[in-house]
């Protein structure tokens, strides 16, 4: 969903990238997020997303884009393993 138009039209409003519009979406929205990246450059970029706000009109845009599908494991069907130390 990164190279979506209307993400990338909203970041460009507020010189963000489509990822940090999703992610600040999430933030907006008071949701648990685990933001990930395998290099600095990202972490950084994904931690630059509390200096700005997506507007009412903003955060409907991002949120009709759901598709209903999952990116990674469902939690409801998510078999965990036990540790025990």
């Amino acid at each position: 969903m990164l190279d979506d138009a209307t993400l990338i039209g909203i970041g460009e409003a507020h010189d963000k990238t489509a990822a940090q519009v999703a992610l600040r979406r999430h933030i907006q929205r008071g949701d648990i997020i685990f933001p990930k990246s395998t290099t600095a450059s990202g972490v950084e970029e994904n931690f630059n997303i509390f200096d700005f706000e997506l507007t009412d009109d903003e955060m409907a845009r991002v949120t009709g884009l759901d598709r209903g599908q999952r990116n990674g494991p469902n939690p409801d069907e998510f078999n965990m393993i036990s540790l025990r130390i």
